[in-house]
């Protein structure tokens, strides 16, 4: 039987505030920008506050329907978009690739159809590289993922980005402490404060040891690929 999904909410903002605030370098004010399989569209909604024209698209009807008023939701598949061609200026998609693995292409080249020239897309995957999470969801399947659902190695995402984009920057994030949020959730209130400290700090031992032993990539649980569309340059909202 699934598991009930528990996140404590400040050992999340540990792990995921700077990935969750990467949506914000697609695209100036009033861009237009779609989130694939975005549900209720919180990994756009950062760009709210520079007035954008956002879209969040899915199959899943529930998701959709608590969105943000002021981003439009829409049904349908990440396979056929159901927009015209260079439609946004940007493209983020959060967790949305591993449920089509064995159509990365198609999704990948979808995406790049309705972005214009020049444009940003944001990818944030699983990957299948980190042995704590891979045993994590063998034994303990939740009722927010779907069973057919199947992360990839980070190069494998990588390499069918390459195939019809420009990569601008990858990071690969979490060894040790990709599961904390979820077992601090769990804890006793009284017994979260430690725990949440303790999250911070292996987070930051994560963060150490990736950048310094670039072999333990290929462990991280989550893979971020920024990608620009070939074409007119755009400005350099994705530089840092």
């Amino acid at each position: 039987m699934p598991v009930r999904w528990t996140v404590d909410p400040e050992a999340a903002e540990t792990l995921w505030r700077e990935l969750a605030e990467m949506p914000l370098r697609l695209t100036g004010p009033n861009g237009r920008v779609v989130d694939l399989g975005g549900g209720n569209g919180n990994f756009v909604a950062p760009l709210l506050e520079k007035e954008g024209s956002l879209v969040t698209i899915d199959t899943d009807r529930t998701a959709l329907a608590s969105a943000n008023p002021r981003i439009r939701a829409v049904c349908g598949s990440v396979l056929a978009l159901p927009f015209r061609d260079q439609a946004f200026d940007g493209i983020a998609g959060r967790a949305v690739l591993h449920h089509v693995p064995d159509d990365l292409d198609a999704a990948i080249a979808d995406a790049k159809r309705v972005v214009r020239p020049g444009g940003l897309l944001l990818f944030q995957e699983p990957t299948d590289g980190n042995p704590i999470a891979n045993a994590a969801r063998r034994r303990f399947p939740t009722e927010r993922h779907d069973p057919h659902e199947r992360p990839l190695p980070a190069e494998a995402y990588l390499a069918a980005v390459r195939r019809e984009l420009e990569v601008v920057e990858v990071r690969h994030e979490f060894l040790l402490s990709y599961l904390l949020p979820h077992a601090v959730g769990r804890l006793p209130p009284d017994r979260r404060g430690f725990a949440r400290f303790f999250t911070r700090v292996l987070f930051r031992f994560d963060r150490l040891l990736l950048a310094a032993l670039p072999k333990l990539r290929s462990r991280a649980a989550y893979v971020s690929i920024l990608a620009r569309r070939p074409g007119v340059t755009s400005p350099s909202f994705g530089q840092r």
